[in-house]
């Protein structure tokens, strides 16, 4: 398996000619008027990228764009949808073959495995993770989840993940502008604890997504970190992990 980091929190796997789009977004204007021009700088795929299948943890807009489904999937691919999300997706997206699974559900087509699991949205939405496994690679995606108490469950659950797909910002929100009440609490992992999931995972390394793009002083409050906070903790929790920039390709995974 070929794995590419996308935007954000979105990647692009591929195997045995198959590719797969995971929380896959480009078009990050919805955000421009409390993230600013940061929403322009990202890495443009769209153009070059045909997918068999698309996959999203949730429908926020930074993870869930239309644009990349109507663009990206190729005329016989399919959208693998967790079934909680199944009614809204059929609002927006028409005329595509959509599976849906329920969590824990597998699917498994071109020798590849799609599963749902447990995720809990840092403002109380519906979201699931993915596991995603080929013949040689299995990885999982945790879209921009915060910390809850089924990682040791998963762990047990789905053994020998290679990679954690994990937010590491710790985001604090204010969006009241549009009807979201400021909370201090964290909506999504931070570092310490992404770590800490990886490890009850038992993944053999873990990549930080969901960081670094967006910030603002009062919308949107990333705790910030270097290099060696990412050194520092590895060796605190006793997990791996590689950084992946967007549009880097860990090959042969």
């Amino acid at each position: 398996m070929e794995i590419q980091k996308l935007n954000w929190a979105g990647i692009k796997l591929t195997s045995n000619g198959t590719t797969i789009l995971i929380d896959a977004a480009e078009d990050f204007s919805y955000y421009k008027p409390v993230l600013g021009d940061a929403v322009e700088q990202v890495i443009k795929f769209s153009d070059q990228v045909q997918a068999d299948y698309i996959l999203f943890t949730h429908l926020h807009l930074d993870h869930f764009d239309r644009g990349v489904i109507k663009k990206c999937l190729k005329k016989d691919g399919k959208l693998i949808v967790y079934s909680e999300l199944e009614p809204l997706v059929r609002k927006y997206v028409e005329n595509v073959e959509i599976i849906v699974l329920n969590l824990d559900e597998t699917f498994t087509e071109n020798g590849i495995t799609f599963k749902p699991v447990f995720a809990m949205d840092g403002v109380g939405e519906i979201q699931s993770s993915w596991i995603v496994e080929d013949e040689t690679t299995k990885i999982f995606h945790g879209g921009d989840t915060i910390w809850h108490n089924q990682f040791w469950k998963l762990g047990k659950e789905n053994k020998d993940i290679d990679y954690a797909f994990l937010p590491v910002n710790g985001v604090v929100v204010n969006f009241e502008i549009i009807g979201l009440e400021y909370s201090p609490v964290p909506a999504s992992l931070n570092l310490k604890e992404a770590f800490a999931a990886s490890h009850l995972l038992h993944a053999k390394k873990l990549v930080p997504i969901h960081y670094g793009l967006f910030t603002h002083e009062k919308c949107y409050i990333p705790q910030l970190f270097e290099e060696h906070d990412l050194e520092r903790v590895s060796d605190e929790v006793g997990q791996a992990y590689i950084v992946l920039k967007d549009g880097d390709v860990l090959g042969d995974a």
